[in-house]
């Protein structure tokens, strides 16, 4: 049999490893720092802390992590979903290591920790999207070479350095204030708030130890000598406080006094420290709730609208400007998000709203099907519909028939050849009739 030989490579080597693009630096294209208008430093450096060590914080991140991941990316031509490589790529496999799931989780991590998200687009011969691969960094620097081409010089965790025009790197940003491409990091608003996690948690931990510390005094009567002392205290132990004294009964002689110590550790508030945790969720735009899972629905379209869309709506136009040309942007192509809310309505909201729409008409018994999330059934296609609605064109034409009927029904001549308005006339006439006038 033939041997073969399995090479592994890093992650940094699968992404840019054989990209003829990545190094720029030549004689052709020497790049220069970037100068700011406002004069403000162009290089961005994430915290060299441990944020995401709070367990507080790495639980709110996950928790939008988790909930974007869920949303579906769609390539579409003008509403309609095409069925292209692209689309294939991102409801797929957007890279050879990632799920879609697992890329949107990266992606979110990245943007919540750093306020920056970086995506490198991969590209074949041609141009075209092969790859997309979000990455986390320790530095990132803008330059240019000498015909103003822009340029991303990022230094990652190992010291290896690369550079990628900004056409090929999909950019997300927010708290974009001092620096005029980057976003500011989180270092000043939560660095205090950990460190009063870290402080409370450690109060917590050192009252646990303090209370087990000292249990109690015990007094010899009399004077002992230095060497002797460690032997009663070993002594008292191990008869007193031994597992197998189970009666709890102390029995002691005149030559010694046993004092106990109620220690009573001093803990941190409920409420001060919900107050610490409630500043964490915050800043990140959700609640407790939202974190714990027992969000009620009006709290979730709050969090989906105030935090999971405006990031999918970054997203995709950061991928409609890096993924199309501006010919297939005036086409209508476009990179959507799609978000199935339903999946998070509760079970009585979602037979709510099927029985307030099933009469219209709207809704196949395989959608109810799906949505209850039960079996389908033998006719999924069926629509079912109530009777006592209409289309309004049969309705405009109901009304005029009936009018037309009512025309008809007044001119239309009747038995003895009166019409129903000559009788109507002759009804309300009060003229005397010829045969009852008379001449002398």
């Amino acid at each position: 049999m033939r041997n073969i030989k399995l090479q592994k490579r890093s992650i940094f080597n699968r992404i840019f490893g054989n990209k003829p693009n990545n190094n720029l630096q030549n004689d052709n294209q020497q790049l220069t720092a970037v100068q700011m208008l406002n004069g403000y430093n162009n290089r961005i450096c994430n915290y060299s802390g441990d944020l995401y060590d709070n367990a507080t914080i790495r639980s709110v991140v996950d928790t939008i992590a988790r909930y974007f991941a869920k949303m579906q990316m769609v390539h579409r031509l003008k509403g309609t979903t095409v069925n292209d490589s692209l689309n294939t790529l991102l409801t797929l496999r957007p890279n050879p290591d990632m799920s879609p799931y697992t890329f949107l989780y990266k992606v979110a991590t990245c943007y919540e920790m750093d306020n920056n998200a970086y995506i490198y687009v991969e590209r074949d011969d041609l141009g075209n999207a092969i790859a997309l691969w979000p990455f986390s960094y320790s530095q990132a620097e803008l330059k240019e070479n000498k015909y103003g081409d822009l340029y991303l010089e990022f230094t990652f965790t190992n010291g290896k350095k690369v550079v990628a025009s900004t056409d090929d790197v999909i950019i997300l940003r927010r708290n974009i204030y001092k620096n005029d491409f980057f976003s500011e990091t989180n270092n000043k608003p939560l660095y205090p708030v950990v460190n009063l996690l870290h402080t409370i948690s450690q109060g917590i931990i050192n009252a646990v130890k303090s209370s087990a510390f000292i249990r109690g005094i015990y007094k010899v009567i009399g004077s002992l000598q230095p060497n002797d002392v460690k032997e009663k205290r070993d002594n008292f132990k191990s008869q007193f406080f031994d597992t197998q004294n189970n009666g709890g009964i102390i029995v002691m002689d005149s030559k010694g006094d046993y004092t106990p110590i109620d220690s009573k550790p001093v803990l941190v508030d409920d409420k001060n420290s919900k107050l610490v945790n409630e500043q964490v969720y915050t800043y990140f735009g959700v609640n407790e709730n939202i974190v714990k899972g027992t969000y009620t629905e009006d709290e979730f379209t709050a969090f989906y609208e105030g935090i999971l869309e405006p990031l999918a709506l970054q997203l995709s136009q950061e991928m409609n400007a890096k993924l199309f040309s501006q010919r297939e942007i005036g086409f209508g192509n476009e990179v959507v998000f799609v978000a199935d809310k339903l999946s998070y309505m509760s079970m009585a909201s979602k037979v709510n709203m099927i029985n307030a729409v099933k009469d219209l008409g709207v809704l196949t018994k395989g959608t109810i099907a799906d949505i209850l999330n039960v079996e389908r059934p033998a006719d999924p296609d069926t629509i079912l519909q109530s009777l006592n609605y209409i289309d309004t064109s049969i309705a405009n034409q109901y009304q005029l028939q009936t009018q037309k009927d009512k025309i008809a029904g007044l001119t239309q001549p009747t038995e003895g050849g009166e019409t129903q308005d000559d009788k109507n006339s002759k009804g309300n006439s009060d003229e005397p009739n010829s045969d009852q006038s008379g001449t002398e």
